[in-house]
C-alpha cells in the first residue's frame, strides 16, 4: 500500500488522490509498494477531487473542562492586567513628557483616547467571555418562557 505524502493516511494504488486530506497523489505514490509501476499511468491528470463535507458545528466544538476553562479565564485577566497596566505606564510617562517639555498642547489625549478605545474593547471581550455563558443562557432561558406564554395564550 501506498500512504499519503500530507496526512499519511493510507491509499488505494492507482488513487489519484487522498480520500482523507484531499491532497493529490503523485506518480510514484499512487503505487503501492512492491507492485509494478506499470499499474498506474502517471502522466494521466487527477481525478476531480470529492467535495469536502463540513462538520457539523457540534462536532467542531468539543466541551471544555473545569481545568481548561479556568485556565483560559486566568490568561484572560492576565492579559487584561497587562494592557491595562501598559496604558497606565505608557500614559503616565507621557504626560511627564509633556510637562517636562513646556506644558503647551495636551497631545497626549489624542493616545489615551486612542488607546482606552483598544482598552475599552478589551474590558468588553473579556466581562461578555467570562461572564457572557450565564448571561447567554438566561437569555436563552428568558426567550423560551415568553415563546411558551405566547404558545399558551
Amino acid at each position: 500500500m501506498a500512504y499519503c505524502h500530507r496526512c499519511g493516511k493510507e491509499v488505494e494504488a492507482g488513487d489519484a488522490f487522498c480520500h482523507a486530506c484531499g491532497s493529490a497523489i503523485s506518480g510514484t505514490a499512487r503505487v503501492a509498494v512492491g507492485e509494478a509501476a506499470a499499474a498506474t499511468d502517471a502522466t494521466a491528470p487527477p481525478a476531480p477531487m470529492p467535495p469536502r463535507a463540513a462538520q457539523p458545528y457540534g462536532e467542531q466544538a468539543r466541551a471544555e473542562t473545569p481545568q481548561e476553562i479556568a485556565e483560559r479565564r486566568v490568561k484572560q485577566k492576565l492579559e487584561l492586567w497587562w494592557h491595562l497596566g501598559s496604558y497606565v505606564i505608557v500614559n503616565v510617562f507621557l504626560i511627564i513628557i509633556w510637562a517636562i517639555t513646556g506644558a503647551g498642547y495636551p497631545w497626549f489625549v489624542w493616545v489615551m483616547i486612542g488607546w482606552g478605545i483598544g482598552v475599552a474593547f478589551h474590558l468588553m471581550h473579556y466581562f461578555m467571555d467570562v461572564h457572557g455563558e450565564s448571561r447567554r443562557q438566561r437569555m436563552i432561558q428568558k426567550e423560551m418562557d415568553r415563546l411558551q406564554r405566547r404558545q399558551d395564550a
